[in-house]
């Protein structure tokens, strides 16, 4: 068996946006997904296992369970905004009951992804002031991660940019034979941090 990767036609070139669908992701807190106590005391154990040499514990939810815990050797930008972004992006998830690990970083040239979660890595873009070439190198570097969600603040709108380089730099992966190391890409709605997905490779197994 072997997985065949296939993307649906849009226009010209390959690419899968669901932002329409209403299958997307797309997950908030309410009464049909609080935690009972059980599960709630459950999360906070395994919240609490983490040792404090190697984690700060960051941030415990106590209606949804989620929760965020920093790796020490995570390294967050002092620049750009980026690393406070990934604060926000990180309790909001938490809070829509993600249980999120800020992976290490040991900034010895080796990328790695910037969290995990639901047992993949994530990459945190936020892209304020990024135009449409920088959100392209942007999705280049997240061939380390499964996964990126890029963020945005308030009052900004970017999905029409970060739509276009996505269609432009799937084209680039695809003259190159290199569809499988696009990752699944996600923006967070800055509203409710609801994750929502823009495009997935769907799998077929043969």
């Amino acid at each position: 068996m072997r997985e065949r990767f296939h993307v649906q036609v849009f226009g010209r070139i390959a690419v899968n946006f669901l932002k329409d669908n209403a299958n997307f992701v797309a997950i908030s807190v309410n009464k049909t997904n609080m935690l009972d106590s059980s599960q709630i005391q459950e999360a906070l154990q395994r919240y609490n296992s983490y040792h404090r040499d190697e984690w700060e514990k960051a941030y415990f939810d106590e209606i949804s369970g989620g929760f965020n815990v920093y790796h020490k050797e995570h390294q967050f930008a002092k620049i750009g905004g980026g690393g406070e972004a990934e604060k926000v992006v990180g309790k909001m998830l938490a809070t829509n009951g993600k249980q999120v690990e800020f992976l290490p970083e040991n900034g010895r040239g080796m990328k790695k992804p910037d969290l995990a979660f639901n047992e993949q890595t994530w990459d945190v873009k936020f892209i304020d002031k990024a135009n449409v070439g920088t959100i392209r190198d942007a999705i280049k570097d997240v061939q380390k991660a499964h996964n990126a969600i890029f963020y945005w603040s308030i009052g900004k709108d970017r999905l029409g940019d970060l739509q276009n380089a996505i269609t432009r730099e799937l084209g680039n992966f695809m003259k190159n034979k290199r569809i499988e190391k696009f990752p699944d890409i996600y923006y967070m709605d800055n509203r409710n941090g609801a994750l929502k997905l823009l495009w997935k490779k769907q799998k077929e197994a043969e």
